[in-house]
């Protein structure tokens, strides 16, 4: 069955329904070494606009788990003037409200404001000092973030979450509450401001508001710490086990928090560790080794690039599963490493010897094949070492019968590392000339050659100079990305004269250069 779509975004994931039946089925076995159980496919007559670099999600309706937050089903979340989070699936926002309670018994307590002494107002603008990345209060301060993309991303995302909890926890109206509210917070360090000191120590309170108030922050700084991996974090659904003790509401994130901050401070941010983070608060009985994508009950996460997003560190939920034959899959790379991958020498289909040489009609020629379907596989690893883990693999099929098959985790890794060139101001557009050419010696692939020629490798070359592979079609360009080996991949888009791309990435004098060149 196929799935049939005129206005897909081009680009990668995931418009899918179940599928059985490949053309390509058995020419697709020879790529790989794994062994497939889930086929997930779909087709579309024009993969053909400017939105390479995004998902296809707008089918995602059609194969969706319609994953639903019961907020703990109505189950109390106090029990003997103890209070707890039910055991259930939350939204961000569930979560607050479910905190509010410990709000609102301080609030109680403090009784009648009196002038100038506003104590919600106070209460809550503590904790938005607290979740700030810049101020006294802040429970998160980076160290300078100008220097390092990857912690600079991270502390945005700190700031808009932060922002979001804060905007929840004002929104809230009218929570049920014990007035008899009584809990043991262990002191986390959150500091407080001088107006809250006054107020939390002062004549209006009472000894124990300090331990709920305390609880009330610390679960709001764990919930906007674990949603840091995800690009759509409101809309997460993240399941509670109800516990309490050690685990109570968000605790049981504070080992994974502790290791994410730890490195977050004194070190570029790893895509492991951001992935590890997400998958402790969705899927905690996975296996902790390697992964970059997973299913659990209520959908998936994979990485933004190849799901719609924009970022190149961060993660996205999607409600859907890419495996219905199993409630919890992680998905690893089919080389855990791709430095020690195996590679495959790629033959010259062209040679250019000149800057005179190679003409647009050339280029068109040699990207001439049409992709006519494409599909995603999850497949369980044959490898024993590896049993427990999963691969996920993009198979194209185009329209002269060629199919190819690439690991969607290097297509990830490919699409991270890869330089895109920029515009030099004094080169015009390709557009307005007929034949280009490199100072450098050049080379002209097909795109079909480069991602079936190189079997299960990444493709490699030892000729020095720039390697260019011409496309139209921006899901072969992601299949490029994950077909390359990605030390020194170039993208070139539309309109940009090609020769920018001797300016950009590395330009070692022994090395290949690989330059995808997107003419749509």
């Amino acid at each position: 069955m196929i799935i049939r779509d005129s206005t897909i975004r081009s680009g990668i994931l995931v418009s899918f329904l179940l599928s059985t039946d490949l053309t390509c089925q058995a020419q697709l076995s020879a790529f790989s070494q794994v062994r497939s159980h889930h086929i997930i496919t779909v087709m579309s007559p024009s993969f053909h606009n400017e939105h390479g670099a995004k998902a296809i999600v707008d089918v995602l309706n059609n194969y969706s788990v319609a994953p639903q937050a019961d907020s703990g089903n109505g189950s109390k979340h106090l029990q003997n003037a103890q209070w707890h989070i039910p055991a259930g699936t939350y939204t961000p926002r569930q979560i607050v409200q479910s905190c509010s309670p410990l709000l609102e018994a301080v609030l109680y307590h403090l009784g009648p404001d009196r002038p100038g002494e506003p104590a919600r107002e106070l209460l809550l603008g503590n904790l938005a000092s607290n979740l700030r990345i810049d101020t006294r209060e802040s429970t998160l301060r980076l160290p300078d973030v100008a220097g390092d993309a990857g912690r600079k991303e991270i502390a945005n995302q700190a700031i808009k979450i932060g922002k979001t909890i804060v905007q929840y926890a004002r929104e809230v109206k009218h929570p049920e509450f014990d007035k008899s509210l009584d809990i043991r917070s262990p002191c986390e360090g959150h500091l407080l401001n001088h107006a809250v000191v006054g107020l939390i120590f002062g004549p209006r309170s009472q000894r124990h508001l300090m331990q709920l108030y305390n609880e009330y922050l610390h679960q709001m700084v764990l919930l906007r710490d674990a949603l840091l991996p995800f690009e759509n974090y409101e809309e997460v659904i993240i399941p509670l086990s109800g516990k309490t003790g050690r685990n109570l509401g968000l605790r049981g994130t504070q080992q994974s928090r502790t290791a994410f901050i730890g490195e977050l401070m004194t070190r570029s941010i790893s895509q492991n560790s951001v992935f590890q983070v997400a998958r402790s608060l969705l899927a905690p009985k996975l296996s902790s080794n390697g992964g970059y994508a997973f299913q659990y009950t209520h959908g998936s996460v994979l990485p933004a690039l190849v799901a719609g997003g924009n970022s190149f560190r961060l993660l996205r939920y999607l409600p859907f599963k890419l495996d219905k034959t199993a409630s919890e899959v992680l998905f690893d790379y089919e080389h855990e490493d791709y430095f020690s991958a195996p590679k495959s020498e790629i033959a010259s289909e062209v040679s250019i010897q000149s800057p005179q040489s190679w003409s647009q009609e050339a280029l068109r020629d040699l990207s001439s094949a049409e992709l006519s379907s494409y599909s995603l596989a999850a497949e369980k690893s044959r490898d024993p070492e590896r049993a427990s883990i999963s691969l996920l693999q993009l198979r194209l099929e185009f329209d002269n019968g060629v199919c190819a098959a690439v690991d969607l985790g290097q297509i990830a890794r490919g699409k991270r590392y890869a330089y895109t060139a920029s515009s030099s101001p004094g080169l015009q557009p390709s557009r307005t000339s007929s034949s280009l050419g490199f100072s450098v010696p050049s080379y002209l692939h097909s795109p079909i050659d480069i991602l079936t020629k190189s079997g299960s490798g990444l493709a490699v070359s030892k000729r020095a100079g720039i390697h260019l592979i011409p496309t139209r079609d921006s899901i072969v360009k992601l299949a490029l990305l994950g077909k390359i080996y990605p030390e020194n991949t170039v993208i070139l888009n539309p309109g940009q004269n090609p020769q920018v791309v001797e300016e950009t990435g590395k330009s070692f004098s022994d090395s290949a250069k690989f330059v995808i060149y997107d003419q749509n």
